[in-house]
């Protein structure tokens, strides 16, 4: 859906009138009320069950102390309503659209806030007995890994024996070997984390995690640091929204520790990590994920430009290669820290 009047119509839907509207991009509408107040209009890419559980569990979340999330107010009027659907059936929702700037990664500052607002976010939502709709990630990391490793261990096969007749066989011919080691590393350290036993801890307790949370994913304002975006929102290890803050901060800016270290002094500020948050933290970190993306976008079949993929494949080796020194350097604060 890309028409204004189109998203101005779905509000009116929520029970109030849009003064102004504006495509932000796509799926997602900045709407301005009468009365001046902001909403952002955006597309759900969920079941209903499964946003009917998001639902929830933020208003208990919000309810249980941490209430800087971008998620509606159902004693509002605009709030009432937890979504509408389209002729296409995609399903929006209306949120306030809150007014601030995105973390500077290279701010010690920003970063810290950032982490002791997830660290926040984290002790305010740990969940009970599994419910109907939850995207639940507990104790399926070995499958995934598995999966995406078989999908690499393919690609490189493939360049090997019959070739994509394209610059590809080559970078996968030479480096194939290397992007296998990887991956093969990651699933040897998540079997000697004694993954399944602590998955076993969690069914009872489960702790919710943002899951994609990145510098775009906090707002930074008067009133502090705020978590936004939820179509993520899991039940899995408070590492792995971690490792996601760290990679997605940190992947773009040549693997620099101090921006990971930043931000795990802050989340220790609130909440004390543990040996077994480092070793979940470094399984993570040294699957080759963005290579993986990579590739997997290259093997996709309605891609008919792989070009880019190819162009981009070296420097992706390269941010690889520098996690080497990252994991070394994650090591060492781990001591510092003193995590048992």
């Amino acid at each position: 859906m890309k028409s204004v009047s189109a998203a101005a119509g779905l509000v009116a839907r929520f029970g109030v009138r849009a003064a102004r509207t504006a495509f932000v991009q796509r799926g997602v509408y900045r709407i301005v009320l009468p009365n001046r107040e902001s909403y952002c209009l955006k597309r759900m890419p969920c079941s209903e069950s499964r946003l009917r559980w998001i639902d929830k569990t933020l208003l208990a979340v919000k309810k249980n102390g941490f209430t800087k999330v971008a998620w509606r107010d159902p004693l509002k009027r605009q709030g009432k309503r937890l979504f509408v659907k389209t002729n296409s059936r995609s399903c929006f929702i209306l949120s306030p659209w809150l007014q601030g700037r995105w973390p500077a990664v290279h701010s010690r500052k920003d970063m810290q806030a950032c982490g002791a607002a997830l660290a926040q976010f984290h002790r305010a939502c740990h969940m009970g007995p599994y419910k109907a709709g939850a995207f639940n990630m507990i104790g399926k990391w070995p499958g995934v890994l598995a999966s995406q490793h078989a999908l690499l261990k393919k690609l490189v096969f493939t360049a090997r024996r019959n070739g994509y007749h394209r610059a590809m066989d080559r970078y996968l011919q030479q480096h194939g070997s290397e992007i296998l080691g990887y991956s093969e590393e990651a699933r040897r350290l998540l079997q000697q984390s004694n993954y399944k036993a602590v998955c076993q801890a969690h069914r009872s307790k489960a702790q919710l995690c943002h899951g994609d949370g990145g510098p775009t994913n906090f707002l930074i304002n008067a009133k502090g640091v705020h978590l936004i975006d939820f179509e993520t929102l899991r039940l899995d290890l408070r590492a792995y929204d971690l490792y996601r803050v760290i990679y997605n901060s940190c992947k773009d800016h040549k693997w620099n520790f101090t921006i990971a270290r930043s931000f795990l002094d802050g989340y220790q500020s609130v909440s004390k990590l543990t040996r077994k948050d480092f070793s979940f933290l470094k399984v993570w970190l040294r699957f080759p994920q963005t290579v993986y993306l990579l590739l997997r976008t290259f093997n996709h079949k309605s891609v008919r430009d792989k070009s880019a993929a190819e162009r981009g494949f070296l420097r992706a080796l390269q941010d690889e290669r520098r996690i080497l020194l990252f994991l070394k350097q994650l090591e060492a604060y781990r001591k510092q820290c003193g995590a048992n």
